[in-house]
């Protein structure tokens, strides 16, 4: 990596040298002598440039490279707990038949669902900051059913979807998250037992509600962190 720094490094001298050549001689011939100074000096640029990019750069990626490291095992020490809940639930509800016992495991099982959810969508949060995130082929009609009948466990709105097949290639995590904040409003900003509609038109994902809606001279601020239509 350092070579190729380095190497981008001397195409700029050499960019700068026609540039500075051009400036005092237009489009004469190189004179020889100011070619050979130059051809001295590249020993000097790598020298240089391989002290720049070892004292300013390397430090940088070396901290780096240990912050993604204390992430990755952090991560990992959060999802060992998990899946240990996890396998122990399924054992014990083999061996269950107690209704009101089977009935906690399964308000385990959910809440379960609900902590691995927070911790992908942590590990991607931390992951975007650090790496480019990975884009999925997805069918947008299973991903909003998916996170559809999440929000009908809660027993408040009545949800009608049509929905056709759409596949797309998406940051699939971060684009649950939009879904999910539009689908929360949805639900916070209607009444109970109002309709909320999901279909897909045009190629488009729409999620349409009955709730008081937002001015249009205040849709630009939407994006706006911590906003909250007045």
């Amino acid at each position: 990596m350092t070579f190729f720094y380095l190497i981008i490094f001397l195409l700029l001298e050499v960019l700068l040298f026609l540039f500075h050549n051009f400036l005092l001689h237009g489009f004469e011939p190189f004179k020889e002598e100011y070619l050979l100074s130059f051809l001295a000096t590249i020993p000097a640029i790598f020298a240089v440039g391989y002290i720049l990019f070892n004292y300013i750069l390397e430090p940088k990626r070396s901290q780096d490279k240990a912050l993604e490291s204390l992430i990755k095992e952090t991560l990992h020490e959060i999802n060992l707990p998990i899946s240990t809940i996890e396998a122990n639930s399924k054992m014990l509800s083999r061996s269950l038949e107690n209704s009101k016992d089977l009935n906690r495991i399964y308000r385990i099982d959910s809440s379960l669902v609900r902590l691995k959810r927070l911790y992908e969508q942590l590990r991607y949060n931390i992951k975007k900051e650090i790496l480019l995130v990975d884009k999925e082929v997805v069918d947008l009609k299973n991903l909003a059913n998916e996170r559809v009948d999440y929000f009908r466990e809660l027993n408040r709105n009545n949800f009608i979807l049509n929905l056709d097949s759409l596949i797309v290639k998406i940051d699939k995590i971060g684009f649950e998250q939009v879904l999910d904040n539009i689908i929360e409003n949805s639900m916070k900003y209607s009444k109970r037992d109002s309709k909320i509609v999901i279909y897909i038109e045009k190629n488009k994902l729409i999620v349409q509600d009955s709730g008081v809606g937002i001015a249009e001279d205040e849709l630009s601020l939407i994006y706006q962190i911590y906003y909250r239509n007045t």
